[in-house]
């Protein structure tokens, strides 16, 4: 979801006023997440940056909304203790970053903007990749009617309901979408990259997807509506082809997060655009995590790998006390 103060009375934004402020020079952009699967984005970002040439002097940061290490979204017990937090985060992005635009690349998080005061009333404009995920998708099922989608999140995403609702309200019937949860999957992919951990657990999510149906659809347009998922998007299309899915075709919403800040009327302004790449992060980042995920990013984006393997502890980030029931 896209939550800004250009939002009118009817729920529906305009991403023009988006566009112009992080068009400002020199542009601070955030780009924030439950775990590293949003380095993908800011690896994406990076390199636009760098090679369109729309920016005079661009800082990149990436910051980390994981409160400790091994205490992920996921794993929290309840909604409220959710928002709760991942609003301290936020107050902390904007108190100690002073953006100009702050990206969520993170399904789980994005799907808990709306219920966040903080964001709907900041005047830092907030993107959640909710909104893109939903649009990519939709546009291929309204071109393709015989196609299916299907929706592979965390338990915190698929719970929400969120990409299915916005799917339906857009057009799609309920019955050509199928939703999966992959529990424990990001922190595989953190934790080993496409290791054998993570390929063995997304072929037993794509077969219990699959198996919603009787028989295979031939067309599968498949959302990996979590940053992480990304960095094995072939796997994903390999366990489908093997399943009986001729033509599976992957929507990955992390490439299309980025295109929001960009004006190509003003491409090429720039020959040589200054560049700072950060990460920081009140968890600790293991250093097996940025190995893994600097391997992934670095074919992308040579300075966000090497700001992962310099992060920044930030322990003051933003405060965080665990529930207590």
């Amino acid at each position: 979801m896209l939550i800004s103060p250009c939002e009118n009375a009817s729920g529906s934004t305009s991403r023009v006023p988006l566009a112009e402020r992080a068009a400002r020079d020199p542009v601070t952009i955030v780009v924030t997440d439950s775990g590293l699967g949003g380095l993908s984005v800011c690896a994406e970002l990076e390199r636009r940056v760098r090679e369109d040439g729309l920016y005079r002097k661009a800082r990149i940061l990436f910051a980390n909304a994981l409160p400790e290490a091994g205490q992920g979204y996921n794993r929290m017990r309840t909604s409220a203790e959710k928002v709760a937090v991942f609003e301290a985060a936020l107050k902390g992005i904007v108190r100690w970053c002073a953006p100009d635009v702050i990206l969520v690349a993170c399904n789980t998080l994005s799907v808990l903007l709306p219920e966040i005061r903080f964001a709907r009333e900041s005047s830092v404009p907030i993107l959640g990749i909710v909104e893109t995920g939903v649009e990519a998708l939709a546009e291929r099922l309204r071109a393709d009617p015989a196609a299916v989608g299907m929706i592979f999140g965390t338990e915190t995403t698929i719970g929400s309901g969120m990409h299915k609702l916005l799917l339906v309200e857009q057009g799609i019937a309920p019955d050509r979408l199928i939703t999966q949860q992959c529990p424990d999957l990001a922190g595989r992919i953190e934790a080993t990259g496409k290791g054998a951990s993570a390929v063995s657990a997304i072929e037993g999510f794509v077969a219990q997807a699959l198996a919603q149906r009787e028989v295979p659809p031939p067309t599968v347009y498949a959302g990996l509506c979590c940053t992480h998922y990304g960095y094995c998007a072939e796997v994903f299309e390999a366990s489908l082809r093997s399943r009986g899915v001729s033509t599976p075709v992957i929507v990955n919403p992390n490439t299309r997060m980025v295109e929001i800040l960009f004006d190509q009327r003003q491409k090429g302004r720039f020959d040589h655009p200054d560049i700072q790449v950060e990460v920081i992060s009140r968890a600790r980042i293991s250093p097996e995590e940025q190995a893994s995920i600097a391997g992934l990013v670095e074919p992308v984006s040579p300075p966000t790998a090497a700001a992962l393997r310099s992060y920044s502890l930030k322990r003051d980030l933003f405060p965080y006390q665990p529930f207590r029931e």
